[in-house]
């Protein structure tokens, strides 16, 4: 119900949030860095929408780069990384040669207009991706070719048209560094890098060199490139030399409650208008003069009791059961209203329907965070398996120490203590207690943090987060109803909080090297 593509996404984007005010700055962020849900593809080319911008598709490239580099240790021996950077370099010059060709201007010169023209030969695709495998598909024949010697020549002697490729790129820059409107070349994030990780270590390598490279010294174009946060540390760890190849800005996203009930507000009246135009405008006249957002509000409920047979307001019931990303909340909130659920629609949600829809939504999420780590933490879902009613849902720091022992997760894992707790945190299913209310403990997750998260053993209370609660306290659910265990409220999730990402200086991008 709430899903787009990408002919909606111009009206689904929202250009009003900071996110998106950070990445059109003055300070382009090269890398646009995020979790697994968190809009890294919409505002990669969201932000991108004033320039001119080629996209990659970024399986298909990793594919052929990875075939090029390996036909290269076959026939060559050793590619070392600065060499890959030279064929990522050619890679990116083969799309802008591509976009020149393709957009040709009246003011462009004439005489490098010419060479384009010639080198390209009248491309047959219409497409970045179809002549950069061109490209390389060319590359691997010619690294066969013994009468070749070195990278250079394989590369820059590429002759089509009687122009070659070193005189081609030259002619491109120069038309580029004249024209007006920027030219980016856009590569998304690989949906399953996290198993892939391995065997592209070159593929990376080569092209976190070369965008050093483009970064410092190239006015003809630029780069920008969406990887996961979740895999950032690995990532960095694959550069051989981070203060070259990360000397560019980059920007993490982090989203406040508010901005995810905008974008979800926004959604919802777009699908009302589309598919339910006449209730669409009944639940606007319901809606008038409410507190934002306006259209969700007059959907759900005013009220509702949750699993733990406590009374909240329904927004703050979805939110803690995020981690603040749109994809939760959009996945929970298609699940709410598609719940299957006596009396509840869309423009008309009833409690039974917020819970049912939340319960369903939550597996699929607490799996999406899983594959998101499954790089890091393979072992991640067997581990927490093993603390099933084994703690309430906000206990003693030094509680879990105990289970862990008693479980013989060490055993089973392999895994120390000190490894296990840090994993928790990570994943976002523990947070550590800063305030208790009547109804609430509140908690900071490690999500909205810039640097891990620490507790004191003998001091701190841990609390799991909402969306492994039933997870892990399934069958002790009644019994902790009984006791009238308090919910789990994490840090940043009420709209009406200051920002977060101000509050902890996020809110300018960093540099990294």
């Amino acid at each position: 119900m709430f899903e787009a593509g990408l002919v909606g996404v111009d009206q689904l984007f929202d250009r009003s949030n900071l996110i998106y005010a950070q990445a059109i700055g003055a300070s382009r962020p090269t890398y646009i860095i995020g979790r697994k849900g968190a809009g890294k593809t919409a505002f990669l080319f969201g932000s991108t929408m004033s320039n001119s911008v080629r996209a990659l598709r970024t399986a298909t490239v990793y594919q052929w780069m990875a075939s090029v580099i390996r036909r290269w240790t076959e026939v060559r021996g050793p590619l070392f990384v600065d060499q890959a950077a030279d064929i990522w370099e050619a890679v990116f010059e083969q799309v802008a040669l591509f976009h020149v060709h393709d957009t040709a201007q009246e003011n462009d010169p004439v005489n490098e207009l010419q060479d384009v023209w010639d080198h390209l030969d009248r491309p047959e695709h219409t497409d970045a991706t179809k002549v950069t495998e061109r490209f390389l598909a060319e590359l691997q024949r010619r690294i066969a070719n013994r009468d070749l010697i070195g990278l250079n020549e394989i590369i820059g002697d590429i002759t089509h048209g009687g122009v070659t490729f070193d005189q081609a790129r030259r002619a491109m820059r120069a038309i580029l560094q004249k024209r007006q409107q920027s030219l980016v070349i856009v590569m998304d994030n690989l949906e399953d890098l996290h198993a892939r990780l391995p065997e592209l270590r070159d593929v990376l390598s080569g092209m976190f060199r070369c965008v050093g490279r483009v970064i410092l010294g190239n006015d003809a174009f630029g780069v920008q490139i969406c990887l996961p946060s979740e895999l950032f540390d690995q990532i960095h760890e694959i550069s051989t030399a981070p203060e070259k190849d990360f000397r560019g800005s980059y920007l993490t996203i982090y989203w406040t409650a508010k901005e995810l009930l905008k974008l979800a507000d926004n959604r919802l009246g777009l699908y009302l208008g589309t598919h339910h135009p006449e209730q669409y405008g009944e639940l606007l006249k319901k809606a008038a003069g409410r507190e934002e957002p306006q259209l969700l509000r007059a959907a759900l409920p005013p009220r509702m009791t949750s699993g733990l047979g406590a009374e909240e307001d329904p927004l703050a019931y979805l939110l803690r059961h995020t981690q603040l990303l749109p994809r939760h909340l959009i996945e929970i909130l298609n699940s709410v209203f598609t719940a299957p659920v006596d009396g509840s629609a869309p423009w008309a949600v009833t409690e039974e329907a917020i819970r049912s829809g939340t319960r369903r939504a939550e597996r699929m999420v607490v799996n999406g965070i899983f594959a998101a780590h499954q790089a890091s933490f393979p072992l991640a879902r067997e581990a927490l398996v093993r603390l099933s009613d084994r703690l309430g849902i906000c206990f003693a720091a030094k509680d879990l120490h105990r289970v862990f022992n008693r479980e013989g997760i060490r055993k089973a894992t392999g895994m120390e203590f000190g490894e296990f707790l840090p994993m928790l945190f990570t994943l976002g299913a523990l947070g550590v207690r800063f305030d208790e209310t009547a109804r609430y403990n509140k908690a900071h997750f490690q999500y909205t943090f810039d640097s891990n998260l620490t507790t004191e053993e003998d001091t701190d209370f841990l609390c799991f987060h909402p969306l492994f609660t039933r997870y892990l306290h399934e069958r002790s659910l009644p019994k902790l109803r009984s006791k009238n265990a308090k919910a789990t409220y994490p840090h940043g999730c009420d709209p009406a909080d200051e920002d977060y990402r101000v509050s902890l200086g996020y809110t300018a991008m960093a540099m990294r090297g």
